[in-house]
């Protein structure tokens, strides 16, 4: 079984901070969020602060003959009665065993169950061909593109804007 679960500073930022292995993982992971590599004192402020940045953050638990390892990490982002799903990432050593589509699932229902919102949405870039592919999957339409958003190296990633269909 697969829940969200409070993401608690102490016991769960190294762990984030090893996943986030690369500068190109970060930027997909946070866009220009934070900078590479992680650290401690960033990332601390940042969760510090998410509340009253209206930042909900969870990190996803699979729970098995109660062992509980901890398989991702999620946020919300909440703009009055818009909610964006956001920052997320799945370990990996747990990629590709359907915990992606799992955590996006629970993100949804934890918007519904518990905050007022007229719109669920997300941004993914365009190369990021599983994940759109989920995303559809799980219902969001791309309602916007948003070309040149991002460079990396000799890289130009553009954003996909995606809401979820009501």
């Amino acid at each position: 079984m697969v829940q969200l679960e409070k993401f608690k500073i102490k016991e769960d930022i190294l762990r984030l901070i090893s996943w986030v292995d690369s500068a190109r993982l970060n930027i997909i992971w946070a866009s220009d969020k934070f900078n590479f590599p992680l650290d401690i004192n960033q990332l601390s402020n940042y969760l510090n602060n998410a509340d009253k940045n209206n930042i909900v953050i969870f990190k996803v638990v699979e729970i098995t003959n109660n062992k509980a390892e901890v398989v991702g990490h999620a946020e919300l982002d909440i703009f009055e009665t818009n909610i964006k799903i956001s920052r997320l990432i799945i370990d990996k050593k747990q990629r590709g065993k359907g915990y992606g589509e799992q955590m996006v699932k629970l993100l949804i229902k934890y918007i519904q169950e518990n905050i007022k919102h007229t719109s669920i949405f997300l941004t993914v870039f365009t190369f990021n061909k599983p994940a759109i592919t989920l995303y559809e999957k799980l219902g969001f339409e791309t309602v916007e593109i948003a070309p040149d958003f991002m460079r990396y190296k000799n890289e130009i990633w553009d954003r996909q804007k995606m809401i979820l269909k009501i």
